[in-house]
């Protein structure tokens, strides 16, 4: 589930307000956590982000025939998910975390064969990157054709918890 703008606008004015030493911001310090809580039960289970025209895509794991896999399913649409399985998800996940520098899909893609010993299908390798450059925060940014992780250091705890959090 999505978190309303407006639960979105009153935590960040509790946060202004707490920084006050007034009543009113010694209140605010004990309330911001339990509405931070509340936002985190809100996001577990699913990223959801605006799709390019109506509607919005969903991510979440879910139990495959083939074991464990992050699913992308549009929201309201009928076209069928799109799954990345566990273990493309992981190799993806090392490929990205050893980089030195900004890759080009061409690259992951390379780099993500090396690892699995065959090629990955290209959308099961975009549902990654996609999940990755919406989460909240974004783990992965994409400029001029290449991608590249916003925080290298805890990129592989970061995407092991994301996938902890996804699952159903």
């Amino acid at each position: 589930m999505t978190i309303p703008p407006s639960l979105t606008k009153a935590i960040h004015e509790i946060r202004r307000a707490a920084e006050s030493s007034s009543d009113v911001g010694m209140f605010a310090k004990r309330l911001l956590p339990l509405l931070e809580a509340v936002t985190e039960e809100l996001a577990a289970g699913s990223v959801v982000r605006p799709a390019r025209g109506t509607g919005q895509i969903e991510y979440s794991v879910a139990m495959t025939e083939q074991g464990e896999a992050l699913t992308e399913r549009r929201l309201g649409g009928r076209s069928k998910p799109f799954r990345c399985p566990k273990f493309i998800y992981e190799a993806l996940t090392e490929s990205l975390a050893e980089s030195k520098k900004p890759l080009s899909m061409d690259e992951i893609m390379a780099a993500a064969e090396i690892k699995l010993g065959n090629r990955p299908a290209d959308f099961q390798i975009r549902v990654a990157l996609r999940l990755w450059m919406h989460s909240d925060p974004p783990m992965l940014v994409r400029s001029r054709s290449k991608y590249s992780l916003v925080a290298p250091k805890g990129f592989l705890v970061d995407s092991k918890r994301l996938w902890l959090m996804l699952r159903q």
